[in-house]
């Protein structure tokens, strides 16, 4: 379907809006950008139909997965048996299926509400964009990558918001934001124009949804300085931890000749770093050992004498295998080690990764055959795990998980008082390694939202501390090593952590009773509409304009 009479100048704009997106997305990070992402998507709806409306926002969301996403056909041809042009296919279809369709649709729903001359548009239009966001994350497989509400992850004065709203507070705002431009650059040319009345011109602007913007923004940046002042002392003792890089070759994971390798690389590089220095936990990445603990005893028992030696505790992450009656279950799982050696407790990945971890589409794509003990696809794991120290406990999340919110808000109020997350990010490093930094800005709302600290250990990624306000520090991408850090347990329970997406799911009813309130769509189009003031204040005017400048009025 053509997306109307000015094809060429529609995709040049839609192209215009995804390449903003990207600028605002790491690595690039101009945050400044996402304001104006979604302007060019909204003057591209300006008059067209919902069919048209649609397939215009179903490009929108392909053009800014091109820009952010592009590693996707990397991972593509990495870990599976397709040649091209058909992993480009499935890269794009990826695209299509779990982005373009919820922003086409949330594009097709917008351009009803903008035939509106109702102010509602200007709350029911950013609900949309939220509602699209918060089905793209929860329906089917989910797939939550770089909301436009993430773009903003280092202004940490606006971020704080999020213990109240989440992310999706965020990508409201940036959405209302790139709706009032859009009309504002509608409106400007007439500013302009010969003979036309200042006070016409002026009254052109949308001033209510103006005013309302920068009400919000002030609000919430008042709010942001309130919570970033009350984090700035430390409210309680901190726990020393030490995370470890262990530079293993994701080549030799899954390979027995390797088991023993691998283990002793993590060894040495702990002991190395950590001997003779007070730590209460050591923390290695997601399948840092990428063998069964189950099934290789004095491998488990070399990590039980490495805890007693440093006095410490050990997480680490390894998969973990169940035999059941129908049969054995593969999980993807984290360990903790007691400083006596003991193994404490484990955590099954609760949330797998589509294609990776499991085949959501098994006749159509195959995983490339690495080795035959790795599994071909695992289990998801059936509950979330406390850890517990003498000191504080802790929660979690396991590399993608942590792009999910319910599953760190679930740990807090469960009783964690600090996060950890580890990742195997080797899947993400071809492509320039924007995916790493990507997945480490949506880590850091999870800290924000919960007002817990944050703990990162990666293999090839981003690891280091995140505070409860956002602030991260001792980031590290070095391929081994030891990064050490303080932590303060807290035992805050924010809003978000309390009552989740509340604050999505009041979008979606707005977005609803915007839709099925006909009364609303009736009216001209919105950059072309004229209110009843605005009219009878023209018929006034036009008595006492020369003929010449009242035909300009209409």
């Amino acid at each position: 379907m053509p997306l109307g009479g000015c094809a060429v100048r529609d995709t040049v704009l839609l192209a215009l809006g995804a390449s903003l997106y990207t600028l605002a997305s790491p690595p690039y990070e101009w945050s400044s950008a996402a304001w104006f992402a979604l302007s060019p998507l909204f003057l591209v709806l300006q008059g067209k139909t919902a069919g048209t409306a649609y397939v215009a926002g179903f490009l929108y969301g392909v053009f800014f997965c091109l820009g952010i996403a592009y590693w996707v056909y990397y991972a593509v041809a990495a870990y599976f048996a397709l040649v091209f042009p058909l992993n480009l296919f499935v890269t794009l279809l990826s695209y299509g299926l779990f982005v373009g369709s919820y922003t086409g649709l949330a594009a097709a729903c917008s351009c009803v509400l903008m035939r509106s001359s109702s102010v509602f548009r200007w709350i029911g239009i950013p609900a949309l964009w939220v509602s699209a966001e918060l089905a793209r994350t929860s329906l089917f497989s989910g797939f939550s990558w770089e909301l436009l509400g993430y773009t903003q992850y280092r202004q940490l004065s606006l971020i704080q918001i999020t213990d109240i709203t989440g992310v999706y507070g965020l990508s409201f705002l940036l959405a209302l934001s790139g709706y009032v431009f859009a009309e504002c650059s509608i409106a400007f040319p007439l500013l302009h124009r010969p003979g036309f009345p200042r006070a016409a011109r002026l009254g052109r602007l949308p001033w209510p949804a103006l005013g309302c913007l920068l009400g919000v923004v002030g609000l919430t940046l008042c709010y942001g300085s309130l919570r970033l002042h009350h984090y700035e002392s430390p409210a309680a003792p901190s726990l020393k931890l030490a995370l470890v890089e262990g530079n293993v070759p994701n080549a030799q994971r899954w390979q027995r000749v390797h088991y023993a390798a691998t283990l002793l690389q993590y060894m040495s590089v702990t002991r190395q770093g950590v001997a003779g220095r007070p730590v209460d936990l050591v923390v290695w990445p997601e399948f840092a050992v990428g063998f069964y603990l189950d099934r290789e005893p004095l491998l488990r028992v070399q990590l039980g004498q490495l805890t007693q030696n440093l006095a410490t505790s050990l997480l680490l992450g390894a998969p973990r295998i169940e035999e059941t009656a129908v049969g054995s279950h593969s999980y993807n799982s984290a360990y903790l080690f007691a400083p006596s050696g003991a193994l404490q407790e484990t955590y099954d990945k609760m949330r797998l990764l589509p294609f990776a971890e499991y085949r959501p589409l098994p006749l159509l794509l195959f995983r490339r055959d690495q080795d035959h003990e790795l599994p071909s696809e695992f289990t998801p794991g059936r509950k979330p795990t406390i850890f517990l120290l003498p000191q504080a406990a802790f929660g979690v999340t396991i590399c993608y998980e942590s792009t999910y919110p319910d599953l760190s808000r679930h740990l807090v109020r469960d009783g964690a008082q600090f996060l950890v997350n580890i990742s195997n990010d080797t899947w993400l490093v071809k492509g320039g390694g924007a995916a790493t930094a990507q997945h480490f800005s949506m880590a850091v709302f999870r800290a924000v939202e919960n007002k817990r600290p944050l703990v990162r250990a990666t293999t090839a990624g981003i690891s280091g501390f995140v505070d409860p306000t956002g602030h991260s520090h001792h980031l590290s991408t070095k391929e081994a090593g030891v990064v050490f850090g303080d932590v303060i347990p807290r035992r805050e329970v924010t809003v978000y952590a309390r009552y989740g997406d509340w604050f999505a799911y009041g979008c979606v009813g707005v977005a609803l009773i915007a839709l099925l309130n006909r009364r609303l769509w009736k009216g001209p189009l919105p950059f072309s509409y004229l209110s009843n003031r605005e009219r009878f204040s023209r018929r006034v005017l036009r008595q006492d304009l020369p003929a010449n400048c009242s035909s300009q009025l209409d």
